[in-house]
């Protein structure tokens, strides 16, 4: 039977290492892998990608860059059943991303001068996505569709190989709906490094996207250290918090509990109710499936050991102070009103409201972005958009009225600063 706690009797320490729970230390990897590898990179280009991908993946690669009927043959195959699927979640996402599009800002201060904001595109972008082991074409979509509404001119995927040194005819699919002819056929830190910096048959990205193994986060956070990119996140294992009261199904919760279980081994799932015969319910539903072996058993299993927790609470209330402090990737509210308690939640990821919005229909088809803030980086930051890729730039036109009103309050404060000579300076010679 899975263990079930009442909140109240979790003891502090137990609470902080969830609350707390950063993602790994990666300086070793940094050190000794990711830096080394992205400096061959930056030094021998294709070469270099060839080398590691030869080297971790096992795959000689004749080209970097997959070729253009690499991907359409990777379309032709696909089932029209499986392209229908793609189509109309591309269709979903489209819509939802569209609504995030930004307006210029544009205003006049009276008798002082003119003031704007200009959002812009960020030219070139690469969308990081997993593979070798297995496929994400949903990540494709999540990654590809907030770009091109933001207006990116040059996209790029990269993705690790299969076996066959081919990409995934899926990911192909899905890149040949969306437009997207550049593909990084190479993973890892050499794949994020061949984009940042650009080779001979890469075009050099600006911002790299998308979740990947640790390999993939110590080079993005190098990178990006160096001012080379920007990044989105430092992704960790998936993670869900569920809220649910006496009327939630119990099946239904354990099936979303085990849907973030089989991610990976690392993955964290987390049930509060105020109802004990549901977490009784959910606790043997969990055990049923387990008990089957059905699916990604091992994996599942691993889970339900280590990062899989049951609480009673004495009320929602109760379990949403857990959750705002948790600052999980997905949180499901599966309560009566859920909206009632919109207000009082806080730092989630992506937010799953009623009995019937799993969190699985927002990973691949309803239009929210699956790709999230976790280990409780949703208490700083926010999952990708449209915002992502684009650069906000300010602008003023003072009037030389405007200017003169300024002088005073400028040199005043420049030489708080220590820099009236010039800061102030520059203010006081349009007069003099």
């Amino acid at each position: 039977m899975i263990s079930i706690q009442n909140l109240k009797n979790v003891s502090e320490k137990e609470l902080q290492k969830q609350f707390f729970r950063f993602g790994d230390d990666f300086t070793d990897i940094m050190t000794n892998t990711a830096i080394p590898i992205a400096t061959d990179v930056k030094k021998n280009g294709d070469d270099a990608v060839k080398k590691y991908t030869e080297k971790f993946d096992k795959i000689k690669l004749d080209s970097v860059i997959a070729a253009k009927d690499e991907i359409k043959n990777g379309y032709d195959v696909t089932s029209a059943e499986l392209i229908a699927s793609f189509s109309k979640a591309i269709e979903n996402i489209k819509e939802f991303h569209y609504h995030q599009k930004k307006e210029n800002i544009s205003y006049t201060r009276y008798n002082y001068g003119n003031f704007g904001l200009i959002y812009q595109p960020i030219e070139n972008a690469g969308i990081y996505v997993p593979g070798g082991k297995a496929a994400y074409p949903s990540s494709v979509m999540m990654g590809v569709i907030p770009a091109q509404i933001a207006g990116v001119r040059n996209i790029t995927l990269i993705t690790p190989p299969g076996s066959d040194g081919r990409v995934n005819n899926s990911v192909c699919a899905v890149c040949h709906l969306l437009g997207v002819e550049n593909i990084i056929k190479s993973g890892g830190a050499q794949g994020i490094a061949a984009a940042a910096f650009g080779t001979e048959t890469v075009k050099k990205c600006n911002i790299i996207v998308g979740p990947g193994n640790i390999f993939v986060t110590a080079a993005k956070s190098y990178l990006f250290s160096l001012g080379i990119i920007q990044i989105d996140s430092l992704a960790g294992p998936s993670e869900t918090v569920i809220i649910a009261d006496k009327d939630a199904n119990p099946k239904w919760i354990a099936y979303d509990l085990l849907s973030q279980a089989e991610h990976e081994e690392n993955a964290a799932a987390v049930l509060l109710t105020d109802n004990a015969q549901t977490a009784e319910l959910v606790s043997e539903e969990i055990q049923k499936d387990l008990n089957s072996g059905c699916g990604r058993h091992d994996i599942k299993m691993k889970v339900v050991q280590n990062n899989l927790k049951i609480y009673i609470t004495d009320s929602i209330e109760e379990a949403v102070d857990f959750s705002n402090k948790y600052a999980p990737e997905h949180m499901q509210m599966m309560v009566a009103n859920p909206e009632k308690y919109l207000s009082e939640i806080k730092n989630v990821g992506s937010l799953f409201l009623g009995y019937f919005s799993p969190v699985a229909v927002g990973d691949y088809f309803s239009g929210t972005n699956h790709i999230l803030p976790t280990g409780g980086a949703a208490r700083f930051s926010s999952g990708l958009s449209v915002d992502t890729f684009l650069r906000r730039t300010t602008y003023q036109m003072l009037t030389e009225e405007g200017l003169k009103q300024s002088v005073k309050p400028v040199s005043i404060m420049s030489k708080a600063e220590g820099f009236e000579d010039k800061h102030g300076g520059s203010v006081k010679i349009r007069f003099e």
